[in-house]
Formats: structure tokens, sequence, C-alpha cells
């Protein structure tokens, strides 16, 4: 921040501490000035007795993040992704991660602020199309693909290198450029950018990066490089992106971002402080609502609405971080004497399933913090690691992604004399990157069923009425097989000519080629060539698909969740552990994860917290 921003910044602080306790303090950053101006006007009209009003503004939305953790504004707006290095700052600062709502769609074809990404190549390249599996391949650290040819190119372009241009990965304060930033994200996933990319640097009252890039690939028939829509010169051509290797494609044209089919998409964010009251989550569900995205059309900078199923999961997003969660109040706890599951450095082992690494890691973390006698040993290798290491005490409780089979179930209780108690921590993920989803029923994406009821699941798997369709799905031994026979079949069986399988991309993969088939398999398993149905209890009740909404309002029927299994009698440790897990600041801990757990919801979390 600059001296004379800084000290405007000071001055308006200062005077919003003069300012009616009901005000809703809020900063904007340059881009955003119009669209937040209106907001806030617009919420101020609706909500005159807890007004919002802009007391801070600056050129860069990092100027502000300090305040905002402290509580001095309440409500920031950010146009790109946070860095990594301000997510740590912010934790540093209270102690938990900043609260993200995606608010707009960035734009397709401006210059400067926050837009889509497009890939470009020389106009004299035949290449049709790019994956973003096959752009990590090529930019990614590690990544194996490094000519042409492997990207499908034949003849003389099949030996030639690809060379890659790009803006600078670091600026002089550490952090990535946002667009950088966004594709560490995005397409990177985590991997880190190769050492052989050519780097650019915008240029004081001269080239932009994102200009130098597009010239360098003009010039050069083998290179592929990131920029703008709107850099666009003759001789370079933009490549239509998709998802994976099989499509679709889109091209980036202004109603597939709008629509966010286009992969490299960007989002605007608003972000609350660590204190969000209701006036907080009402301000928010305001820039969500209709008023609010109107307002997005009208402004300058050529952001686009969030389309109706976005503004839903950000508006559920919200609910997330619900503060009708309790807050944390910790008790002193001591563990129990000679228990088999604290080791011989004193580290008290959890053993169990390896997708609840982020998740565990985060919540001890925070346990910790409040409980600095206490240090942990994870061993997550595997669900199916969890029952037995309970039983036997080596492990203070079991994470599992799945139920106890009805085996381990009764060696369970042959071990012990009791049943476990059972609790859900979160629901399962939507993301493809989460090993868990929740059960869904899949069709060929031809095929004319939209929804199906329970029962109407039932007859078709169990053979009552097949309507003409052959069934599969995950093999009836398995955790989901398993799953699926309890809640629609009552645990009956599954039709003679059942086909079963063992992962649920192979049930997906075999109803995507075939329009007569239905399966049931993780949801988040999809595939361009299929459909997933919505499910109602019955003919008298709306159906409902898996989204991220219905799954955190317990609204969608065949939801599953993780899972902490745990001895009787509950251990002191454990049931102060798990007050902790389902409270407020260990939902959050769960809502910040990267795999997309999604948190309880307050009557769920309210329910797992009555058993203790």
């Amino acid at each position: 921040m600059n001296v004379s921003v800084r000290f405007a910044a000071l001055a308006l602080l200062a005077g919003a501490l003069h300012l009616p306790a009901a005000e809703l303090l809020c900063a904007s950053a340059e881009s955003m000035d119009g669209l937040m101006e209106a907001w806030t006007s617009g919420f101020s009209a609706q909500h005159p007795d807890k007004p919002a009003r802009l007391v801070l503004k600056s050129r860069y939305s990092s100027d502000f993040l300090d305040a905002l953790a402290r509580g001095q504004v309440r409500v920031a707006p950010f146009a790109r992704e946070l860095f990594p290095a301000e997510r740590a700052r912010f934790k540093s600062l209270v102690g938990s991660e900043p609260r993200m709502v995606p608010v707009a769609t960035g734009s397709r074809a401006m210059k400067g602020g926050t837009h889509a990404i497009v890939m470009f190549v020389n106009a004299r390249n035949p290449l049709a199309q790019l994956s973003l599996e096959q752009l990590r391949g090529v930019w990614a650290r590690g990544g194996t693909v490094t000519t042409w040819g492997q990207l499908g190119l034949t003849g003389e372009w099949a030996a030639r290198k690809i060379s890659l241009h790009g803006m600078q990965m670091r600026r002089e304060t550490g952090n990535p450029p946002g667009i950088v930033n966004f594709l560490d994200e995005r397409m990177l996933t985590g991997h880190g950018w190769r050492d052989d990319v050519h780097e650019y640097l915008d240029i004081p009252s001269g080239a932009q990066a994102l200009e130098q890039i597009v010239r360098a690939i003009a010039a050069d028939d083998a290179a592929l490089g990131y920029s703008g829509f709107a850099y666009a010169t003759p001789g370079v051509k933009s490549v239509p992106l998709g998802e994976t290797d099989a499509g679709p494609f889109y091209a980036g044209t202004p109603d597939e971002i709008s629509r966010r089919d286009y992969p490299l998409t960007r989002t605007i964010y608003l972000c609350a402080g660590p204190a969000a009251d209701a006036a907080v989550r009402d301000f928010v569900r305001y820039t969500l609502s209709t008023d609010g995205q109107r307002a997005i059309i009208a402004d300058a900078h050529g952001f686009f609405p969030l389309t109706a199923s976005a503004a839903a999961e950000a508006r559920a997003l919200l609910a997330t971080t619900d503060l009708s969660l309790p807050p944390y109040q910790p008790r002193p706890v001591e563990l129990t004497a000679g228990a088999r599951y604290v080791n011989a450095d004193g580290a008290i082992a959890i053993i169990g399933y390896n997708d609840m690494l982020e998740m565990l890691t985060a919540l001890n973390a925070r346990f910790v913090t409040v409980h600095p006698g206490f240090a942990f040993s994870l061993m997550l290798k595997g669900t199916r690691t969890a029952p037995g290491a309970l039983s036997r005490g080596e492990s203070v409780f079991a994470p599992m992604g799945a139920e106890f089979s009805p085996s381990e179930l009764a060696a369970y209780r042959a071990a012990t004399g009791h049943e476990p108690l059972v609790f859900r921590i979160a629901h399962c993920s939507l993301s493809p990157k989460a090993l868990s989803g929740p059960l869904a029923i899949f069709v060929h994406k031809d095929s004319p069923l939209t929804s199906l009821t329970l029962d109407e699941v039932a007859d078709i798997f169990s053979g009552r009425n097949t309507r003409g369709l052959h069934s599969g799905g995950l093999a009836p031994e398995t955790a989901l097989g398993i799953f699926m026979r309890r809640h629609t079949l009552g645990a009956g069986a599954f039709s003679a000519d059942f086909r079963a399988f063992r992962q649920s991309a192979d049930v997906v993969a075999w109803v995507a080629v075939d329009r007569q088939t239905i399966g049931f398999a993780a949801a988040n398993r999809t595939l361009p060539g299929v459909k997933i149905l919505a499910l109602a209890p019955d003919m008298n009740m709306p159906p409902v698909a898996p989204t991220d909404e219905s799954i955190r309002l317990g609204r969608y029927l065949l939801d599953r969740f993780l899972l902490i299994y745990a001895r009787q009698p509950l251990q002191p440790f454990v049931r102060e552990y798990l007050r902790f897990v389902f409270s407020r600041e260990g939902q959050q801990a769960i809502a910040a994860g990267s795999l997309g757990y999604l948190p309880l919801n307050a009557a769920e979390a309210a329910a797992e917290r009555a058993k203790l």
C-alpha cells in the first residue's frame, strides 16, 4: 500500500470507530469499487437497521487483509483467489482460514481485472483442443509431455519440442501474480511449475506480460502460452479446452464463460472476517440475490452474474460457517493412563482412512493449539485398517470412509463385547479429487429418465421391475454395494443379472456406452456420457439431485458421510476431541479442506453432539 493510500485508510478506519455499532463496515479494492458501492447502497436500502458502509478503499485486496482479520472491516472483496501466504497470515492472526464466498464470474475479454484465461498457440499450429489433464502434463513440474506429438500432432510436428511462455512465477513480495496463483490451483493442482517456462513481467510504461506472451507465441511456431482473450493478435489462435481428454471442449465464448462451462473461467469472491454474524451473512446473501446479481451486469468491468446453480452453491457455502454452531469451549482433559493408543513417545495413534489425512491434520493442529500437551501420530492407510485397530485399542478412534461391514462389526463385537459408537463428522464430496462421494444413480446421457423414487430404484436393482434396463454397480460386498443394499433394498439382494464392478469409475464408463443400462456409483466419478438422476422419497415429494447445497441441507437421499467410530465407554479425551469436531471451529476446519468434503449442518452437528 502506498503512503497516501495508507493514511487515507487509517483515517477512514479512525472515523469508523465512531460509527454506530449497527453499521456493517466493508472494504473495497480498485476493480470492485463500483460493485461494492452498488451492493452497500442496495443492502442499506433494504436493511436500514444494519446499513453497510465502505470505510476502507485501496488498490489491492491484499492491503486490507489484516484489517479484515482483526475485525476492523467485516466484509472485503477479492477479485482473485487468496495467496497461500495470505491464508497463512490470516490464520496466524485469528486461528482459522478466511471464509471465501463466490459472488460473480470473471470477465471474458477485458484487459486487466479478473478475466478468463486462454491457451494460445501459433496460428500455424494444427492443434485442435487441449484438456486440463494434458495441460498438467505440459506445465507441471515433473510433467512428461514435452513434444507436440505427445499432444496428438503428427508429421513434422510430432518431434517438435513445446516452448512454454508464461508470467513471472514470483514477484518481489514472494507471492505469484493472481493469474499464476489461479493456474497453480486450477490447472496444476499444487504440482508446481516446470523450470523451462519463458517468464515475462509487466514493463513500467510499456507492454504488459500478457501482451509479451502473445507476441512471443506469434513469433514461434512451437510456442504455447496463456493470456487473456483481449490480448489476441494476428499470428496466434486460441485452443478450446476441456476438463478431461474425453471433453466436451469449449472455445471460451461469452456464453460458455458466463455459464462457467469453460474450464479456465475466473471467480470473484467476498471474504468474510472471523466474526461473521447475521449481518455479514445477510450482506453476502444480498450480493447473491436477484438485485445483487443485477448490479454485476451494470458494472463496467464486464463481470458475469453467477448462474442460478452457482449462486445456490455459494449461499450454501455461506451456511456451512453458520454461527449457530457452538464455538469450542475447551475443558481440561487428560489421557487415560496406560491406553494402548498412546505411543512410546506420547503421541496418540489414529489409524484409518487415508483420504481423511488433510482433515485430521487440520483438526489435530487446531485441537493442539488449545490443548498444547497433546500430540498425534497419523497412520492412515485405508478405511479397512481402522476396525481391527479400534477393537484392539491401538487407535484412539477409527476414522472411516464407510460403515463397518457386517463381518467387521461381528469381529468387533466378539473382541470387545459391545457395539461401537459411530459419529458422522462430514458429508462426502462431489469433487473428483476426493475418494469418497455420495452414492448416485447413473443413466446414459440420452436416457429419457431424469428422476426416480427410492421405491422405483429398489424395483429396478432388485429385478422386480427393471423397465427394460440392465442394472449394475459396485459389487455387493464392497462399501458402496453394502450401502446401496442397506439404503434402497432393505438389505435385500440385487437382481440375478446385476453386473458387479470393483470401482465406481468402471460402473460409470459402462453406463456411458449403453443406453439400456443403469448403475450406482460414487457421484464424484461422473463422466460427460452419463447423467445423474434426481431422487425422491415418494411420488408426492420433489426429486433432489446431488449438489453441494442439497447435501449440506440434508436433502439428498443417498448422501454418505465420513465417520469416526469409538469404543464404549467413551474415554474423556475422545469425548473432548469430538466436542471440538462438532464445534464451529472444528467444522470450519473441515470446510477449509481442498478435497471438497462438506461440513455438517447445524442440526446434524447437534445430533452428533447429543451422542456424547
